[in-house]
């Protein structure tokens, strides 16, 4: 080895050999936070923060995509089964009116009801940005939706579908 290297391990061993660091009684190390051999703590949760609230909203916001895109393939397969049938049964007719108006209902409970839920649950909680998102799912919803037929079609379609069964 040179001689550098050499000197500055002999003075980083000698250090820390020959000299001692001073150590403080346990008194006043246990005063500064240090925890005396034999005495265990129990750690304090400074970050409370709840997580259940976070797995609602993802169920929520699943059931309404999902939900809405089930519905909504539900109720355009019964609708074009019933423009089939149309002349044929009329018990058939009937029934599959019944049916295509329960989809619908589905549908717009998942399109509406589920992001309106969310967004007044948000603002009861105070989380303002999951508030903000849930009025744009329902704002999205309700334009897609209401593209479809006016609120009061609707309504009397589901109306008429029901108590056609």
């Amino acid at each position: 080895m040179s001689p550098k290297k050499k000197r500055t391990r002999t003075k980083a061993s000698g250090r820390g050999a020959g000299t001692a660091t001073p150590t403080a009684p346990p008194e006043a190390s246990a005063a500064r936070g240090a925890t005396p051999a034999g005495v265990s703590r129990t750690p304090v949760v400074l970050d409370d923060r709840r997580r259940w609230p976070v797995a609602v909203w993802i169920a929520l916001t699943c059931l309404w995509a999902l939900g809405s895109l089930v519905f909504f393939g539900l109720f355009l397969a019964e609708g074009f089964a019933l423009m089939g049938t149309q002349g044929r049964n009329q018990d058939s007719g009937f029934a599959s009116m019944n049916t295509a108006a329960w989809y619908l209902l589905g549908l717009v409970v998942c399109a509406l009801a589920v992001p309106l839920a969310g967004a007044v649950w948000a603002l009861l909680l105070r989380r303002r940005i999951a508030a903000i998102l849930f009025a744009v799912a329902l704002a999205l919803s309700a334009a897609l939706l209401f593209s479809l037929d006016s609120p009061v079609g609707i309504a009397q379609a589901v109306a008429n579908g029901i108590t056609a069964g």
